[in-house]
């Protein structure tokens, strides 16, 4: 009997047909998404919508106006909460090899967008696109991580290498009091945010029980147990309102 005939045997060779398709089956087991699923739903605002008084800007109204609406509640007509980052706590070990570029921009006297969400190790430019100075300060538990001046329009200032790990960020502009926002970053990418709908959409998320967090900046932290398949979606909804004080 040749050698090559039987592949039961110990000790006994593949034909490099066989071999191929073995290295096909390995390559079709180490592709992104080859025991992963996707997690989508939405963040919907539940309650007595919120009083939302306009803000009064103090400074260079001559460019910025009076008022700027206030935007720590964005809700859809179908109460569809937008600036909800949903995430998943503590996912497998993932390396993030990409490079993408994330753009905060100083538009209309306002962070744009209010909030962004990156992984570590992608880029970060901030932008101006106003006429006015903007000094746009990033703080995290009080503690500063980047303070950039950007006098003029259309200037941009890459941040990235000030960003060390994964944390929630606090955006504020020295020069304009009114101007608020939230970076967070991650160490992997299984994360989302909302939009104007309140839905979000999360690619290739490890086959298996996970926890499921959703943030809203005024709304606070809600958590969910979910179990994504192999392949398919997984669904989940949350249902968040305005905090009470204690």
């Amino acid at each position: 009997m040749s050698r090559f005939s039987s592949g039961a045997r110990t000790g006994s060779y593949l034909t490099r047909g066989s071999t191929l398709s073995l290295m096909g089956i390995l390559f079709l087991w180490t592709q992104p998404g080859a025991h992963a699923g996707t997690i989508s739903g939405e963040a919907r605002f539940n309650g007595a919508l919120p009083d939302q008084p306009v803000i009064q800007l103090s400074k260079d109204q001559d460019y910025c106006g009076r008022t700027l609406p206030n935007e720590s509640y964005l809700i859809g007509p179908n109460r569809g909460l937008k600036n909800v980052v949903i995430y998943i706590d503590r996912p497998p070990s993932h390396p993030v090899a990409s490079r993408k570029e994330n753009i905060l921009d100083n538009q209309g006297c306002r962070f744009a967008p209010r909030v962004l969400a990156m992984a570590w190790g992608e880029r970060l430019i901030v932008k101006n696109s106003d006429p006015k100075l903007h000094i746009v300060h990033a703080y995290f538990e009080q503690r500063t991580v980047f303070s950039l001046s950007l006098p003029f329009r259309g200037l941009s200032v890459e941040a990235t290498h000030k960003i060390r790990r994964p944390a929630l960020l606090q955006l504020n502009c020295d020069t304009h009091s009114w101007m608020r926002g939230h970076i967070h970053v991650f160490g992997h990418p299984f994360f989302a945010v909302t939009g104007e709908s309140g839905t979000f959409s999360i690619a290739d998320v490890p086959a298996g029980r996970h926890t499921l967090k959703a943030w809203h900046e005024e709304a606070g932290l809600q958590s969910a147990e979910i179990t994504v398949p192999e392949r398919g979606e997984a669904k989940a909804d949350f249902e968040l309102k305005k905090k009470t004080l204690p």
